[in-house]
């Protein structure tokens, strides 16, 4: 059985690692055709994506803004939102948590033609800004989630005994949980910037064509056919997202931010 399982474990590598290896190829050929093996292999295409072609330095900008802004603000909404259902355990506080990570649930597709319409009526369609509020909003559970877990951990006891020496909520919350929420808080960060950074649908409603992300580029781009520099593209959206994840990996406790239960260990 052990066997089977090494197997079956080197097969889905395999079938991971496969397309990974024929993008990463295809991305170094000399024309403009994506072909693999790569013929006339050069490293030009990725100083097209990252310098000297604007719409595609300009589409990494926008996105990296998207992303970061995004991230940043979901987090700045999911605080307040996870400490009071962390201490109030109120059936409010319940609801607007409930509320907030209701867009995550939803279709993307769904939550895109809504959004397409809401900011088409108030006449903020197509502004970078409303991209960076969408994107918070979709993604404010994951933030949402990782705060709450990391609430969920910390031991009261510390906290009843800091209120026994005298020390206020805003003492106690600025030298005895915020340090403890960091690395929770910056996995909510990463987690949420990761995905804005790899989303297509509710940024293709949203923008109007007024500007362009990567992802949004790479689908302007399919009228011309498959070229190189889509390929650095996709190689992009796997770096970014193996180095985050593998910084949260490191900061942050990955097996309980993946649903683990701890006590059995």
């Amino acid at each position: 059985m052990k066997g089977l399982a090494h197997l079956f474990m080197g097969l889905a590598a395999v079938v991971v690692l496969l397309p990974i290896v024929v993008v990463s190829a295809a991305a170094l050929n000399g024309g403009r055709s994506m072909l693999f093996p790569p013929q006339d292999p050069t490293l030009s295409r990725f100083a097209e994506f990252f310098l000297t072609q604007p719409v595609w330095r300009d589409a990494m900008l926008n996105s990296v803004l998207i992303a970061a802004g995004s991230a940043a603000l979901a987090v700045l909404i999911a605080w307040p939102l996870a400490y009071g259902l962390w201490r109030e355990q109120g059936r409010g506080a319940q609801i607007l948590a409930g509320l907030g990570a209701m867009p995550f649930a939803l279709p993307p597709i769904v939550f895109g033609v809504g959004l397409g319409f809401f900011w088409g009526f108030s006449g903020g369609l197509g502004s970078l800004w409303t991209g960076i509020i969408s994107h918070a909003v979709l993604f404010l559970a994951l933030p949402l989630v990782t705060i709450s877990i990391g609430l969920q951990s910390i031991d009261r006891a510390h906290l009843d005994a800091a209120a026994t020496m005298g020390a206020t909520e805003a003492t106690a919350f600025r030298t005895i949980i915020a340090p403890q929420m960091l690395p929770y808080t910056a996995s909510g960060f990463f987690f949420a910037f990761v995905l804005s950074f790899n989303e297509f649908i509710v940024m293709f409603f949203v923008s109007s064509s007024a500007y362009a992300t990567v992802t949004l580029q790479i689908f302007n781009s399919l009228r011309n056919g498959f070229t190189p520099t889509m390929a650095v593209g996709a190689i992009t959206f796997i770096a970014v997202s193996v180095a985050v994840f593998s910084l949260v990996a490191r900061l942050g406790d990955l097996p309980r931010l993946m649903g683990a239960d701890q006590t059995k260990s």
